[in-house]
């Protein structure tokens, strides 16, 4: 199948946001299995795989975030679900955040600063559905979170070259987003 590749995707910041010089869109998924309006038609699942992928997806961001000099994240708009449950896998007790947050849900809030090996644990969480989410970021140096279908978006205040190979080398699809 010969699909034409869409553009990059442009973003548009919230209004008196900082957008950090370079966003990638991380994905396990191949970009030469798009269709003509550029959505993924493979047979790639859209949830984790509790294994390979998911320690991929992991150690690209600790990538990133080594090579920016980021060792501790604050936790951003932080989200709960609630009785109802979308997710494509069923829901976990305590969100999967009991062994984060050993004194309760109430240490997950906006501003929380968490270590490096925490937010890696956060990110499994939202890559497993386990009906949390939140955004993570050093203050105008880094950022992550998990988008709908297993997406993951890293922005950062560098171009991270190092990171960038590491991402390709662990089978996943690195795409810079241009704001």
């Amino acid at each position: 199948m010969n699909a034409a590749r869409p553009q990059p995707q442009r973003l548009q910041p919230p209004a008196g946001s900082d957008v950090l010089p370079y966003v990638y869109q991380v994905t396990k998924y191949d970009p030469a299995d798009r269709d003509q309006h550029g959505h993924y038609a493979g047979v790639e699942p859209a949830t984790s795989d509790h294994g390979p992928v998911e320690t991929a997806y992991l150690q690209a961001i600790a990538a990133f975030a080594e090579e920016t000099d980021v060792d501790q994240l604050a936790i951003r708009e932080p989200q709960i679900g609630g009785f109802a449950h979308f997710g494509l896998e069923p829901p976990v007790d305590g969100y999967g955040l009991a062994d984060l947050f050993p004194a309760g849900l109430t240490g997950f809030h906006d501003g929380a600063l968490v270590p490096m090996a925490a937010g890696l644990e956060l990110v499994r969480a939202m890559l497993r559905d386990n009906g949390t989410w939140c955004r993570l970021e050093a203050e105008g140096a880094f950022t992550v979170h998990v988008g709908w279908d297993q997406y993951l978006y890293i922005g950062s205040s560098r171009p991270c070259e190092a990171a960038l190979a590491r991402t390709r080398s662990l089978g996943l699809f690195p795409e810079r987003l241009h704001a």
